[in-house]
Order: structure tokens, then sequence, then C-alpha cells
């Protein structure tokens, strides 16, 4: 265990972590763009609904007056890019996870897309935008992640100086998450299916996830070169995780260099949860995983609003409800709403669970248009 009495989250979403960190019995703080009312701890807002670290975020730690010695920050969403926001964080605490620069280096995708194609790494082949309109491609933002910002192409687009294109995939998207130290030692901790809707934001947008979903020997083997090349290149430390896709083989998607919104999916694989050996893989070096024998599966779905609203209605009701927002948010197009999660003995009742959860969840929400 690490000696540090307060943990401060930033992000947004933080009801998972929240719930992990709360039974270390040390003082939560949570840093949050949407303030659902089931976050554990003190909830301050973010007005960025990115959850980005920001002035705003400064001026809530100064007024904290935390002793520096006795704070871990733990960051899962990015810094604003003017203004030198690691820096000015690290007089805060001590901040667990990926460096900045390390950060910064793994979102130059030219830079990490040669270091792979140089090791015989498979990822989808990358387009000149100038030439290619072909709706077999996509647009992908080098500075979002959760599929915020990727889109199919359409002709004449204007990139940005973020944006890239990729040749599209068609396969199934998965998600790797392991846990690493500052000595390169790692574990891994699962592998998740991975679901999207398209949204006003999105095309793809991260939607929800399936956990424990196992792979046959030769596909972990090439993940785990995989996982050994990037630690090995990049230094990833903490818990982190690799989209890839299969098809007829395995291609690499992108790199989460954070705590993921399906960490939580694992918390029972920890005896102190994720955020504990999170912190623990940083400051001590340890990458141990308590209970990885677990045979459950769990799953959960987003909802987004595809109308705006103002919620009318309480859904803690709901045990199987998370990321709960307060009666009478208000909601425009796009924004997330609620997840529904369930857990069984295997994929096919898990799913079968959500769909029953996500029905109750519909009829009471009649007048809500949701997806």
């Amino acid at each position: 265990m690490f000696h540090q009495n307060n943990i401060v989250l930033i992000g947004n979403s933080l009801v998972e972590q929240s719930k992990s960190a709360a039974q270390l019995n040390k003082r939560v703080i949570n840093i949050d763009s949407f303030n659902d009312e089931d976050l554990i701890g003190e909830n301050y807002k973010n007005s960025c609904e990115f959850g980005l670290v920001n002035n705003e975020v400064i001026s809530i730690l100064k007024n904290l007056e935390l002793n520096k010695d006795d704070t871990v920050i733990i960051v899962s969403s990015d810094y604003e890019t003017e203004g030198s926001y690691y820096k000015k964080l690290q007089s805060f605490g001590k901040i667990i996870g990926n460096s900045h620069e390390t950060i910064l280096k793994l979102q130059d995708h030219k830079n990490i897309f040669a270091y792979l194609q140089k090791n015989n790494i498979n990822f989808p082949e990358l387009l000149n935008p100038s030439n290619n309109n072909s709706e077999k491609s996509l647009i992908k933002n080098t500075k979002m992640s959760g599929g915020l910002g990727v889109k199919k192409n359409k002709n004449n687009y204007k990139f940005n100086t973020n944006e890239y294109c990729q040749k599209f995939i068609d396969g199934q998207v998965y998600s790797i998450l392991f846990i690493a130290n500052k000595n390169k030692k790692y574990e891994i901790i699962g592998i998740n299916k991975i679901f999207s809707k398209k949204t006003v934001f999105s095309d793809f947008c991260f939607s929800g996830a399936v956990s424990n979903i196992k792979l046959s020997s030769n596909q972990m083997s090439y993940l785990n070169n995989m996982i050994n090349l990037i630690i090995n290149e990049y230094n990833l430390v903490g818990i982190n995780g690799i989209d890839f896709i299969i098809s007829n083989e395995i291609y690499f998607l992108e790199i989460n260099p954070r705590i993921t919104q399906t960490c939580f999916l694992y918390e029972d694989f920890f005896n102190n949860g994720f955020v504990s050996s999170h912190v623990n893989s940083y400051l001590n070096d340890c990458v141990h995983i308590d209970n990885k024998s677990t045979e459950f599966v769990s799953c959960f779905e987003n909802f987004y609003a595809n109308i705006s609203f103002e919620i009318n209605f309480d859904l803690k009701k709901f045990n199987f409800v998370s990321n709960i927002p307060k009666v009478k948010n208000h909601f425009d197009t796009g924004d997330p709403v609620c997840t529904i999660n369930a857990k069984s003995i295997d994929e096919k009742k898990a799913k079968k669970i959500l769909l029953d959860n996500i029905s109750l969840v519909r009829n009471e929400l009649t007048n809500i248009e949701i997806i």
C-alpha cells in the first residue's frame, strides 16, 4: 500500500475510479466533467467536456491546499495544449502513470507507425488524404480517444493538423489491458470485446465492452510481442490499453496510455482494486494480479442522447446503472447519459442480462430518445 492519503482523480466519467479508490479509506477528490450522482468522494466540476487538465483544474487544486507529499494524482484524460499543465500539476502531488512526454510521443502517429512497421506489427494502411476519397477509409484524430473524432472519409474533406487517414479494416475491435512497472515488467489484465455507435461526434464512438475474452495461443503470442515492443520503446508504466482489430490478421489501432474506461471490469482481479494497483505499479514496481482465475464475464453499454432533453427520472433505483446523471440535468444531442452494466458466468448470459437491463431503463425513459 502507498503512504499518501490524498487521491486526486482528473478526467471524465470518473465514477468507477472513485469507487475503486474509496475502498482504500483515503481522501478521494474527483475533478470530473460530468459530476455524476454516483461519484464517491469530494466532487469538483471541470467545465471542459473532455476532462482535460486546464486552468480550472489548477485553480481547484490551489484552493484545496493539499500537502504535496501526501497526494497522488491520476489523470485519465489529457492536458490542454497550451499552458505547461503537466508541470503545473506536479506542484500539487505525485502524478501517477506515463509522463506527458511519453503521451506526446504516442500521439505522433507517424513515429509510432514507423516503429511498428520496422518491427513487423500490422496496422491499417496509412493513406494520403489529398489523394484518397474512398469510403473504405477512416479519418482519425491523434488528440482524441474512445472513438471520438473517428469518421468515414468523404469527398473533399479538409483535414486539420491532428487528423490522418487510414484504410478501413472490417473486423471485430478489441482492447488488451496490461499493467507495467518502470523495470518494464508487465502482466496482462484482460482482453475486452469493444462496441461502438454512431453519434453526432463520431461514426465509431466507444459505447461498451465485454470482458475476459479468450484468444488463441498464437494471437496471444503476437499481442505479447506487440506489448513488449511498445513498453521497451516508450517506457509505459501503470495500467495501459492497446486497441486492435481482428480480421484475417491482428491490426494495431491505438494505445491508451492511461487508465481506461474498461478497467473497472477487472476490479475483482485486484485485492485492493485497480486504482490501488495502478498507483503501486508506479510507486512500488508491483504488477501483481491477485485473482486472475475468476471466470465471470462483465459487460456494459453506454447510452447517448439522440436529441436534446432534460432528464426527469432518478436512475439510482436501478442497481445496474452507473454514471448516473442528476435529475433535471440537461443533455445536448450526442452527450453520454448513463451506463448499463451486467455480469454472469459467460458472455452469452452476460449479454442477455445486459439486454434485459437496457429494456428496463428504456421503459422508464419513454419520453427520451437515446441510442
